[in-house]
């Protein structure tokens, strides 16, 4: 079934964003940006724009404010962790639009690749991307395989966020003819077992850091940021506390 377009939200009945969680956003896009009033105004724009798609077609489980929110911040306080000097990612299996939208809509200034094979969410995102008016968000329709070796040059960081087990996604991942160097993946707790020890410290990938964050006071538990990198050849590194650094 085709993409049947963004409603207007008023039209679509969806109300403004509750005063608390316009405030936790404000708290949390803070650190990120002085003055946050234009990222945030963008954050909610896109969680109305949204809210106003899933009435006509079913794009994410999250259909009010109420069970979007928390998912808008677990992006907004993953993205302390971006790179400071980050120019450009690639948002792999972007969905409705989280982590990377959210991205784009604190950073229009960087180069925002999504990629989403559902052709609706493909289409969503491009409507919501032009509504929001952001200028480097380019969309991919298709395989994250398939639209990243496309790519000349290729995006900084690849990042991804529930998309699919740990373990599926790396070994995806390793295919030479990608060539991947930096990951930026948002786990659950679960990662640790989902991921062994060993894989992690003798395979191709090389975990970074393992960085924390608890994007809703305690309420959903802890999240985790994974940096990740291919291993260079014949060098072993040890994990380090935050290789990036976060924003500030």
């Amino acid at each position: 079934m085709p993409f049947p377009g963004i409603p207007d939200p008023k039209q679509a009945g969806i109300p403004e964003a509750p005063p608390e969680l316009v405030a936790s956003l404000r708290l949390a896009i803070e650190p990120l940006l002085d003055p946050p009033e234009a990222a945030l105004v963008r954050v909610l724009r896109y969680g109305q724009l949204l809210l106003a798609a899933n009435t006509v077609t079913n794009l994410t489980g999250a259909k009010d404010w109420k069970r979007l929110g928390p998912h808008l911040l677990d992006c907004v306080y993953a993205a302390r962790f971006l790179p400071s000097d980050l120019r450009s990612f690639f948002d792999w299996g972007s969905g409705g639009g989280m982590p990377g939208l959210v991205f784009a809509c604190l950073y229009p200034q960087m180069k925002a690749h999504l990629c989403e094979r559902n052709g609706k969410k493909a289409d969503f995102l491009r409507e919501a991307a032009d509504a929001l008016e952001l200028l480097e968000t380019e969309v991919h329709r298709g395989q994250g395989e398939e639209q990243w070796i496309k790519l000349d040059p290729h995006p900084e960081l690849m990042l991804a966020r529930a998309v699919e087990p740990l373990p599926k996604l790396l070994k995806r991942l390793t295919a030479p003819r990608l060539r991947m160097r930096n990951l930026f993946l948002m786990v659950g707790p679960r990662w640790v077992e989902e991921w062994p020890e060993e894989e992690r410290e003798s395979g191709h990938w090389m975990l970074q850091a393992a960085l924390d964050y608890e994007p809703n006071q305690g309420e959903s538990g802890t999240r985790t940021v994974l940096s990740i990198h291919a291993r260079p050849p014949k060098r072993n590194k040890a994990p380090t506390s935050n290789p990036w650094g976060k924003r500030s």
